[in-house]
């Protein structure tokens, strides 16, 4: 028997799993000792008759030829494709991987009609030679045969001039791909760039000047002109772990406020800002998952809400590729504490459900100052201007999402700007710049994806604003809304069009020594636009900004600004 494990042992290993095939099924010895490289040729259906066969259990008396031919005949040998349709090879049985191997993966192991596999009875030569056979020829479909050599040769040989070609190609590439890896930037940061030409015409200019004013808001217009006005963000972002980010953006823009031609900020540009086209640190900030569900989010630079919280507003708020105007992008709730320093905390408290809250000191990088003049803040990350912001997101039913908004904001003397939006000097500063300034903001946000084709978005701002330290304990109520519809992929997927109507944030009530600003009339601001998409890495989209009353002036000429935004990302 000893000589028997030593040649299989030699074997190829399918030929030694064939023999596993027959661990309670081994024939007769006698029958099967070679005798030099034939089988013994004395064996004969006369010993077949009266010889026995080896059983793997003793105990089990050893059946006769014509009982197995019997068997054989009435309960004919089924392919089976899994060990489990065998109802007699249990887990635990000795044998059980590796019948489960010839069955699901050599496919050599069939079974009986009657669901069984009969382990411990022996097996006749012709059953033998019948599940052997099968085996060979499904073992011969999953490999090559000599046929399939000769033709994969006569292909090699006919398409040498070509495979040598492909080998210079793919080794010039590892090459290459080997100099790329070893001057790489970094395998870790991505470069992500967008570049937006605005490009406008003021048609009105609003109220008419005082004769002898100077030139700027307040006074005297300076000529409307067609401007063609750039913006540039370089974004580098890192991740260390896949759900972190390090971003650090570059940004040029000298985009003006257009107040010298309208004589109102309330028709600003959602994309405009002046550094005189040079580089600066635009962000600096650093976020990440310390928990699945949680987002943490660090400014150390130029933070601001809106690229923190969802402000509900997903197809506008975008400056790039959301709504023209300044005014249109958002609630101005979430301009509180822009350009500061801090923190934000988004934590997903249910499938349907968010809460954040955020902490920006607009002044959080100045260590030194006395806070004893206007000229000299407090700053620091505590001690100057701030803005703190809670806010719960919910979407009570599929694609309908609203969100309230709690801001409590500070503001020394000096740096006080209450509205942060488009408006005047009355509503940003009611208690003019030379008093520390507190206010809550409260915000109600709504987007509701009507369709595939149509979604809502709109808002409204509410805004208590009081002197920190004043005697008189002055107060101000100011209000703004807004209300739009966008229309995505109107004509082609990628594109989007737009209308919007609001009231930009107005003083609607006064307490102690303040005074009643008295507005004449309320401000209104329309606007609509369509951006067309021309590929993944451009749109431009035209528009028109329309504001009625500006400056709250009720016999102000209304301020209409065309715009063509063309914007390039890569």
């Amino acid at each position: 028997m000893s000589t028997i494990w030593r040649k299989l042992g030699r074997l190829n290993p399918a030929w030694v799993g064939l023999a596993l095939l027959l661990p309670t099924h081994a024939v007769a010895a006698e029958s099967l000792e070679p005798a030099g490289d034939t089988l013994h040729e004395t064996a004969s259906v006369k010993a077949l008759e009266t010889e026995s066969f080896v059983l793997a259990d003793a105990d089990v008396p050893t059946p006769s030829v014509s009982d197995l031919m019997e068997t054989t005949e009435g309960n004919r040998l089924e392919q089976v494709t899994s060990v489990s349709q065998l109802s007699d090879v249990q887990p635990d049985d000795w044998a059980f991987q590796a019948i489960q191997s010839l069955v699901e993966r050599y496919g050599c192991v069939a079974g009986y009609p009657d669901g069984t596999f009969r382990p411990s009875r022996a097996m006749s030569r012709r059953e033998a030679a019948a599940l052997v056979n099968a085996c060979l020829d499904n073992l011969s479909n999953r490999f090559a045969t000599k046929e399939d050599l000769d033709t994969l040769k006569a292909l090699q040989d006919e398409f040498a001039a070509e495979l040598a070609t492909l080998r210079g190609r793919v080794d010039g590439l590892e090459a290459r791909v080997a100099t790329v890896e070893a001057q790489q930037f970094s395998t870790l940061t991505k470069l992500k760039g967008e570049v937006v030409f605005g490009a406008g015409y003021v048609f009105d200019q609003g109220q008419a000047a005082d004769e002898g004013d100077a030139t700027g808001p307040g006074g005297a217009f300076e000529e409307d002109r067609v401007f063609l006005a750039p913006r540039v963000r370089l974004n580098l972002d890192t991740s260390f772990n896949g759900d972190d980010r390090l971003r650090v953006r570059l940004e040029s823009v000298n985009v003006p406020e257009l107040n010298n031609s309208t004589n109102t900020r309330m028709a600003r540009l959602g994309f405009d800002g002046e550094d005189g086209n040079g580089f600066t640190l635009d962000e600096l900030n650093y976020q990440f998952k310390p928990i699945e569900n949680l987002k943490v989010k660090i400014d150390a630079n130029a933070g601001e809400y809106q690229d923190n919280v969802d402000t509900l507003n997903p197809y506008l708020q975008s400056s790039g590729s959301g709504a023209l105007s300044r005014f249109g992008r958002f609630n101005p709730i979430y301009r509180q504490g822009s350009g500061g320093v801090g923190a934000t905390v988004v934590w997903d408290i249910a499938e349907k459900a968010s809460l954040s809250v955020g902490y920006l000191a607009d002044q959080g990088q100045n260590a030194t100052g006395a806070g004893d003049d206007i000229d000299d803040p407090t700053g620091g990350l505590f001690g100057g201007s701030y803005a703190a912001l809670a806010q719960l997101t919910v979407e009570p039913v599929e694609k309908v999402k609203v969100g309230l908004t709690y801001v409590r904001s500070f503001d020394e003397a000096g740096n006080v700007n209450v509205t942060s939006s488009t408006t005047n000097d009355i509503q940003r500063r009611p208690f003019g710049n030379g008093l520390d300034t507190t206010a809550d903001h409260l915000g109600f946000q709504t987007t509701i994806q009507a369709a595939d084709w149509v979604n809502f978005s709109g808002w409204v701002g509410y805004t208590f604003a009081r002197t920190a330290n004043d005697v008189n304990n002055d107060s101000a109520e100011l209000l703004n809304w807004a209300a739009s519809l966008q229309f995505p992929d109107l004509g082609a997927e990628g594109n989007l069009a737009y209308a919007l109507f609001g009231q930009p944030y107005e003083v609607v009530a006064t307490g102690g020594g303040f005074a009643d600003p008295d507005n004449a009339a309320t401000p209104y601001h329309i606007e609509a636009g369509y951006k067309f998409k021309v590929n993944d890495n451009i749109a431009i989209t035209p528009g028109v900004i329309w504001i009625l009353n500006p400056e709250h002036s009720a016999t102000a000429d209304d301020v209409v600004v065309g715009v063509i935004r063309t914007t390039f990302k890569f």
